[in-house]
């Protein structure tokens, strides 16, 4: 099924909005994207890359996946309008500067903004629904099929919620631990993290020829909702001063990252038709495992030195990996050229993609007195990263486009030709 035009407007807004994270990266700490624009780059990069990322790849999927026919396109257009407002308002909001501030209304409108845009997207998959069910021969059906619809209804119910949270952020501090670091985890753990969940039941035991138990299939589904929920009602109910018994709360989220990287591990070692793709989503889930056990180690200790290296692992790790995975999985980037192309393509775009988690991962945990081109190569790399993907992506999303300008497409079936066996 070929991407609708508002898919498109949202992934290659995505890439755009990847791209203006590496800017500010490669600015360096000067620019205070660790420290004073901390929370203008984790807007940046959960709205505005994983946000439009998982609204314009679930536009696509959730069709073929429900089983019903395309959505009504005026809502997925103003679904896209709302969130690209809703993120520069936000953005707007955050940044502060030493010459100019904006009005305090401007956040919890874009927070606003943003909760109609997710709750458009939400709408329009419940409409969906209420349409008969497509009597076309689908393909077989496995066990984690069950739950992949109500984990997309559940996926942006928590996007809603996590945009009230924003909204209520914006005019106040909130209990526990605040309005921000609630809404920031029900968005990841919550929105991103049950949708990840829906996507690698449904498709890695397709692309490996191996299969789960309908069991198992419900008990990763449970944990992973039990902890998208107790994680911020936690945080919320908790003082600071009791963090250590945040432990409590985060222990499903805890399991379901070890049951994740087992099944994953399960589901290579049963495959026949192991793909070389699988190893980066194992890489992965334990980047989650990584990052949350991080965060377990900082609530019971109640230290937060390691904060900023916490949510690097976790957002950029666990989830921006797994999205280049899927993203190339769903679109092929650079098929244009050839499907050689794509399958380099990938792995370099991946490896660049891991070192330039490990550089932010570590200047966010030296904090100010670290060295400043670490964070200036982390953001080279994600910003190289963009441009590149984005080159890729382009050409395919709009046809139209030339993918290597300059070239004729005769000289480009000679360069297809050349790579095909390469």
């Amino acid at each position: 099924m070929p991407l609708s035009f508002v898919s498109r407007q949202f992934l290659t807004a995505a890439l755009v909005h990847l791209g203006a994270v590496g800017v500010l990266l490669l600015m360096g700490p000067g620019a205070g994207a660790f420290t004073l624009r901390w929370d203008f780059l984790v807007w940046l990069l959960l709205v505005g890359f994983v946000g439009f990322t998982t609204a314009g790849l679930a536009l696509h999927l959730f069709p073929t996946l429900s089983r019903r026919p395309q959505p009504r396109r005026w809502v997925a257009q103003a679904a896209f309008l709302l969130a690209e407002g809703g993120l520069f308002l936000g953005a707007a909001g955050l940044s502060e500067t030493t010459s100019f501030r904006f009005p305090g209304w401007v956040f919890p409108l874009g927070g606003l903004l943003f909760l109609c845009g997710e709750a458009s997207v939400m709408a329009l998959f419940a409409s969906e629904l209420l349409e008969p069910r497509l009597t076309t021969p689908g393909p077989e059906t496995r066990p984690g099929d069950a739950v992949t619809v109500p984990l997309f209804v559940a996926s942006w119910a928590s996007a809603v919620g996590s945009g009230g949270l924003f909204i209520l952020s914006g005019l106040a501090g909130g209990p526990g631990f605040g309005w921000w670091l609630a809404a920031v985890h029900l968005f990841v753990l919550g929105h991103v993290t049950l949708l990840i969940t829906a996507v690698v039941l449904r498709l890695v035991p397709r692309s490996l020829d191996a299969d789960l138990s309908h069991p198992v299939v419900y008990l990763l589904t449970g944990l992973a909702i039990a902890g998208a929920l107790l994680v911020p009602f936690g945080m919320l109910s908790l003082p600071p001063s009791q963090a250590p018994d945040l432990v409590y709360f985060a222990a499903p989220e805890a399991a379901f990252a070890v049951l994740l990287v087992f099944l994953l591990a399960f589901l290579g070692g049963r495959s026949r038709t192991l793909r070389k793709e699988f190893g980066l989503q194992l890489m992965s889930a334990a980047w989650l495992l990584l990052g949350g056990g991080l965060g377990l180690w900082m609530v019971s200790d109640s230290s937060y030195s390691y904060v900023v290296t916490h949510a690097v692992i976790n957002v950029l790790g666990f989830v921006g990996l797994m999205i280049l995975v899927e993203w190339f999985g769903m679109i092929a980037p650079f098929q244009r050229i050839s499907h050689t192309w794509t399958r380099r393509m990938l792995g370099v775009l991946s490896g660049a993609w891991i070192l330039g988690v490990v550089a932010a991962a570590t200047a966010g945990g030296w904090g100010p007195s670290g060295p400043e081109w670490v964070t200036s190569i982390a953001g080279a790399l994600v910003l190289g990263v963009a441009v590149t993907w984005g080159a890729g992506t382009l050409p395919v999303l709009f046809p139209t486009l030339n993918p290597l300008p300059g070239l004729t497409g005769s000289e480009i079936g000679v360069l297809r030709e050349r790579w095909r066996n390469r």
